[in-house]
């Protein structure tokens, strides 16, 4: 066997441990956010879930004569819900709702990427030296969880502030915090 610097090694070839090992590793998931049907909260009518409250949040809303319009349109492919345009209602939020968008997830993952990626090579080391990666990985969804629950109140967020009229309603001018029920709904899952 020979080295990358063209000289003669006697040692074992391990490059099919290290693959499986690498593939292995690459089956596995570390999943943060709300299962969907996980917890509701109150709303008009039917009680909106956590998963979905979280969802209107991070994509703005739409009034339900609107969704009633366009959701049979959108499921059978008739017209599309475009990625432009859900992407600008993500940046500026619902007009017709005048709800500012409040993402939390994917904002909060990133803010704390390299904290989350230094972990995460903690569990490649682990399964390399031969070791159970799991609780590492559990460690990795922990940390996520609590970066997204800790986005409610992290000043980096730069979320609008609730507006004098929900501030009045809630009693309170912490926007996304009411009961504190939604950020406590957001849990990880390793698959």
């Amino acid at each position: 066997m020979f080295n990358l610097f063209g000289q003669v090694t006697t040692g074992i070839d391990k490059t099919n441990e290290i693959k499986k090992i690498i593939d292995d590793l690459a089956k596995r998931q570390v999943f943060v956010g709300i299962p969907e049907g996980e917890s509701s909260q109150r709303g008009q009518g039917e009680p909106i879930t956590n998963a979905e409250l979280l969802y209107a949040h991070t994509n703005g809303i739409r009034q339900k004569a609107m969704r009633d319009e366009m959701n049979p349109k959108v499921e059978s492919g008739e017209m599309t819900y475009s990625q432009a345009y859900q992407m600008w209602i993500q940046t500026h939020g619902s007009p017709l709702w005048r709800s500012p968008p409040r993402p939390v997830l994917e904002p909060a993952i990133e803010h704390n990427k390299e904290a989350i990626a230094k972990q995460l090579g903690r569990v490649s080391e682990v399964a390399l030296d031969g070791g159970d990666p799991e609780p590492e990985l559990h460690r990795a969804g922990l940390m996520g969880q609590n970066f997204a629950r800790g986005w409610f109140t992290d000043p980096a967020n730069n979320w609008a502030p609730n507006s004098p009229i929900t501030e009045e309603r809630k009693g309170s001018d912490r926007p996304l915090i009411d009961k504190g029920e939604l950020r406590k709904a957001i849990t990880y899952v390793v698959k």
